[in-house]
C-alpha cells in the first residue's frame, strides 16, 4: 500500500528531492536546486513517515488514507487535518492515520497536536520505529535536541542503517556539546553513504569546533566537491584560510560562496576581512555597508566599518558605528545554546 503512495508523495510541494541540513538551531533542507531552502519540516516528514510499509487497511481505511495523501501532496493541509480527523475517530486503531494526522499537524505548525499524534500511533504500533523518527523531527524543530537524541537513539536501535538519522542525531548531540559521539555519528553516517550530501560538512563543523582546522577543512573541500552549490563549504573554509594568512586563497571561496548564494552575509563579511587584511580600506567599506544591509545587527560588521572609517580619516562615521556597537551590546542580543549554535 505504503509502497504505491510513496511514489506519489515524494513529489509533493518543496518536500521533493530533500536532504537534511542542520546549523545552529535551525533544521533546514536543502535539494537539488542551488541554494539552502529555509522550510518546513513537514515536507520531508510526509516524506519518511509514508516510506515504511503499513499494516494491511480495510478498503474504506485505505479509501481515506488515499484522499489525505491527495489532498497533502495538494498542498491542501486543512483540508488534509479535517479529513484525518475525521478518519482517526472512525478508525481510533489506526496508527497509519494518526501518522498521516501528524504529518499534516505539523506541516500546518500545530506542532503539540503532531507529537500527540505520533504518540498516539506509537501507543497503537510500539513496532513503528518510523514515529521515533517523526517525534525526533518535531523536537528538532523546538530545539529540543535531547529528547531529539532519544527518540533518534530509540530509531536507531531498530533502523540501525539510516544514515540520514545518524547525521540528525549526530546534530543533536552537538547542540548538546556532545561532540565526541556526534563526530561518531557523522563518521557512520559516511560509511553508511559516502556521498550522503552535507554529512562532509558537519562532520567538518564538528572539527572545527574542537580547533582541528585541517580535518575540519579537509571535510569542507569534500562537501564542496560532492555538493558544490552549498555555499556554507566555501565561507567556512575561507574563514579557516584568512586564519591562516592565505588571503588570495580566502578571497577566491568567499567569492564561490556568494556565487552560490548572493546575499550570505558571512561570505561576504569573510571577503570584507580580506580587504581588511590588504588594508584594502575602500573595497572593504563598500562590503561591510553590504553586510549591514543584508544583517543591520551584524555588530563585527559595524566594528570593523567604525575601525576603517578611522583609519580613513572619517571621525565622524567612525564615532556613529561604534555608537551602533555600544547600542547592539547593550541590547544583549540572544545566543543559541550549544556547540553546534555557534559559528566556529
Amino acid at each position: 500500500m505504503f509502497a504505491r503512495l510513496r511514489g506519489r508523495l515524494r513529489c509533493a510541494g518543496p518536500g521533493a528531492g530533500l536532504t537534511w541540513f542542520f546549523r545552529g538551531g535551525y533544521h533546514r533542507c536543502v535539494n537539488p536546486r542551488p541554494e539552502i531552502l529555509a522550510i518546513s519540516l513537514a515536507a520531508v516528514l510526509g516524506l519518511i513517515l509514508l516510506s515504511r510499509p503499513a499494516l494491511r487497511a480495510q478498503s474504506s481505511e485505505q479509501a481515506l488514507i488515499d484522499r489525505i495523501s491527495t489532498q497533502f501532496q495538494a498542498g491542501q493541509i486543512d483540508a488534509a487535518i479535517n479529513e484525518a480527523r475525521g478518519a482517526v475517530a472512525q478508525y481510533p486503531k489506526s496508527s497509519t492515520l494518526q501518522q498521516l494526522l501528524g504529518a499534516a499537524l505539523f506541516k500546518k505548525g500545530l506542532k503539540t497536536e503532531a507529537r500527540e499524534a505520533f504518540r498516539r500511533a506509537l501507543e497503537l504500533d510500539p513496532a513503528g520505529a518510523q514515529n521515533y523518527f517523526n517525534l525526533a523531527l518535531v523536537d528538532l524543530s523546538e530545539n529540543d535536541y535531547a529528547a531529539a537524541a532519544r527518540s533518534l537513539e530509540k530509531y536507531l536501535s531498530l533502523q540501525p542503517g539510516n544514515a540520514q538519522a545518524r547525521v540528525l542525531l549526530g546534530r543533536a548531540y552537538h547542540n548538546l556539546n556532545r561532540t565526541l559521539p556526534a563526530i561518531e555519528q557523522f563518521k557512520k553516517a559516511l560509511a553508511l553513504s559516502p556521498q550522503l550530501p552535507l554529512a562532509h560538512y558537519h562532520l567538518g563543523y564538528a572539527y572545527q569546533s574542537q580547533g582541528n582546522l585541517t580535518a575540519a577543512l579537509s571535510q569542507y573541500q569534500q562537501e564542496m566537491k560532492l555538493n558544490p552549490h552549498f555555499a556554507d563549504a566555501y565561507w567556512l573554509a575561507g574563514n579557516i584560510e584568512l586564519g591562516r594568512g592565505n588571503l588570495d586563497v580566502a578571497e577566491s571561496l568567499f567569492r564561490r560562496g556568494r556565487n552560490v548564494e548572493p546575499q550570505s552575509v558571512e561570505a561576504t563579511y569573510g571577503l570584507a576581512r580580506v580587504f581588511v587584511a590588504r588594508k584594502q580600506l575602500a573595497e572593504a567599506e563598500a562590503a561591510l555597508h553590504k553586510v549591514i544591509e543584508l544583517k543591520p545587527d551584524h555588530v563585527e560588521a559595524h566594528y570593523a566599518l567604525a575601525r576603517a572609517y578611522q583609519q580613513l580619516g572619517k571621525q565622524a562615521e567612525a564615532e556613529r558605528e561604534y555608537r551602533v556597537v555600544a547600542e547592539l551590546h547593550a541590547r544583549g542580543k540572544h545566543q543559541q545554546s550549544g556547540i553546534a549554535g555557534q559559528r566556529p
